[in-house]
């Protein structure tokens, strides 16, 4: 049977809300509903930022910046005589921090 590794599960939001909600300090109150809550919101303002045509930097996190993707001739791989036009069209990149490019590099080092 093949089991997924444990580096490659998936983490949810409600996963999000409960690693930031045990993370608080024990004298903040706050429910894991009402940090999911804060999760959505923070999630919808880089979204609604990236829409209207804005970068979003989160310091030693990363970058987030919309692009266009050229127009370009695509194949279908049922009948490659067929050109398919690809249009152009907008997608997120994400280019991460320097503090997160080191701890990934020091975790693919001890994987090794």
């Amino acid at each position: 049977m093949n089991t997924p590794d444990k580096e490659r599960n998936t983490v949810t939001k409600r996963d999000l809300a409960t690693r930031v909600r045990l993370a608080i300090k024990p004298d903040v109150k706050l429910h894991q509903a009402q940090v999911a809550d804060v999760i959505s919101h923070t999630l919808d303002a880089i979204r609604d930022a990236l829409v209207n045509g804005n970068t979003v930097e989160l310091r030693n996190f990363g970058v987030f910046k919309i692009e266009v993707r050229k127009e370009r001739v695509g194949r279908n791989p049922k009948d490659p005589s067929v050109d398919i036009r690809i249009p152009e069209r907008k997608v997120v990149k994400f280019r991460s921090g320097k503090e997160m490019k080191n701890q990934l590099e020091a975790a693919a080092s001890t994987d090794t």
